[in-house]
């Protein structure tokens, strides 16, 4: 026996979880960091954003990613922003990571803010 504890090594479990979702219904929009765009993107259901686009995104769920850059306005049920932002956001979820730079307005009706992230913007909280 070791100073520290036993000296066995313990094998790790690999755990999965199965989530009955309709894969075949859900549209994914993924776009990459090199991408830029002036206009505007909308979709139905999920959008996975990683470049630069001046205009707007509207989708269910919008996941900026920490290389993004926005400059316009956001609009979604769920949105999670690692990037920059700089202009409206409306969101009725809205995760904003320890990465991410925002500056203009914040429409939600639920906020979580890690710590590390900046923001100048105007929260405005709406049921």
């Amino acid at each position: 026996m070791s100073i520290f504890g036993s000296s066995e090594k313990k094998v790790e479990e690999k755990t999965t979880f199965n989530f009955d979702i309709d894969k075949e219904n859900i549209n994914q929009s993924n776009l990459a960091k090199d991408i830029k765009i002036n206009g505007s993107i909308e979709a139905k259901d999920y959008i996975d954003f990683a470049g630069h686009i001046t205009g707007t995104i509207k989708s269910s769920t919008i996941y900026l990613k920490s290389n993004s850059y926005v400059k316009g306005t956001i609009t979604g049920d769920t949105i999670t922003i690692e990037g920059e932002v700089d202009g409206d956001i409306h969101a009725k979820d809205l995760h904003i990571k320890s990465t991410a730079k925002i500056k203009g307005n914040i429409r939600y009706n639920n906020i979580d803010i890690q710590n590390g992230s900046i923001i100048n913007a105007e929260l405005f909280y709406s049921s």
